[in-house]
């Protein structure tokens, strides 16, 4: 497995939960991906020293695989970027470059069809909140290679091993890609609250109606409003596992910050335990259907 080097160790670039239960072919064909929850900042980040922490990890997804411990109980296999975000977003295309990043002189190996110049939100992001510069220098292009190798790639290799297993011993696959939003929109696009849940599918493209309908309701059960394709319809992991017409199914949910952290000072805040619990309630009901669709 490939590794990043945090405070001087040695530490997996991306981390595995319950795929033991796979290999012996008893598990769901649920699979969970946490591409943004990684609180490991590697000692070669080198990000601006004037900014403070919580800006800096303002593009994270604190705390979501927390929300979702009940997968464990489940038995869940779940995939884990160990990486922040902001060093590499594995949930945008590899060709999502920003050629003003890198330093005088030195050109990227690969294509450039960059999505994100003007949020600074490209596979290598360089702005956070929008405006604070996450570098106060140019990246090399021997760095950002290194990190696609031992971030970008294996966290999607991971993937497709988890779901050829899944589809192996099941003949379908189901993946909820877990995310976060903010409260509001950015004042770029119009500072308008966002629903308390939006669950994005591609507009019907990358998973069954009907999995989408069982997720939307798992959580409108629990009291959320919850919106499908309203803010965020999927990205680079939807697009790339989102295959129905395999029996590969895969949506993104996204669950607003404010019901359960603090978003400045990234603290958890006291509805914390009840979203915990909430996110859990809904697993077991999606849990359900999956299984109900095996070897269908």
């Amino acid at each position: 497995m490939a590794t990043i080097q945090v405070d001087g160790q040695a530490i997996e670039s991306v981390n595995i939960q319950n795929s033991d239960v796979i290999l012996n072919g008893c598990s769901s064909p649920l699979l969970l991906s946490f591409p943004h929850s990684g609180e490991n900042y590697p000692d070669d980040f080198d990000p601006n020293p004037d900014l403070p922490f919580e800006i800096l990890d303002f593009p994270n997804d604190k705390y979501v695989d927390e929300l979702y411990q009940a997968r464990s109980d489940l038995k869940l296999t779940s995939v884990h970027a160990n990486f922040p975000r902001a060093y590499i977003d594995v949930n945008r295309h590899q060709h999502d470059i920003d050629e003003k990043m890198l330093a005088e002189g030195e050109t990227w190996y690969g294509r450039l069809q960059p999505t994100g110049l003007k949020t600074g939100t490209t596979l290598f992001w360089s702005k956070t909140k929008e405006v604070y510069d996450i570098y106060s220098r140019s990246l090399s292009h021997a760095e950002l290679k290194q990190r696609l190798a031992k971030c970008f790639v294996p966290y999607h290799q991971q993937m497709t091993e988890q779901v050829e297993q899944m589809k192996k011993h099941h003949g379908c696959a189901y993946i909820l890609d877990c995310h976060s939003m903010t409260q509001f929109d950015s004042k770029l696009r119009g500072g308008t609250q966002r629903p308390q849940i939006d669950i994005g599918d591609r507009r019907g493209q990358s998973c069954s109606s009907e999995f989408t309908e069982c997720v939307a309701d798992a959580y409108s059960a629990q009291g959320y409003d919850v919106t499908i394709n309203t803010r965020f319809v999927g990205g680079e992991v939807i697009l790339r596992y989102g295959w129905p017409e395999i029996n590969q199914h895969i949506l993104q949910v996204e669950i607003r910050r404010d019901l359960y952290m603090n978003e400045e000072n990234r603290e958890r805040n006291s509805s914390f335990q009840k979203v915990q619990n909430d996110c859990g309630e809904a697993l077991k009901q999606i849990k359900a259907f999956t299984e109900s669709k095996m070897n269908d």
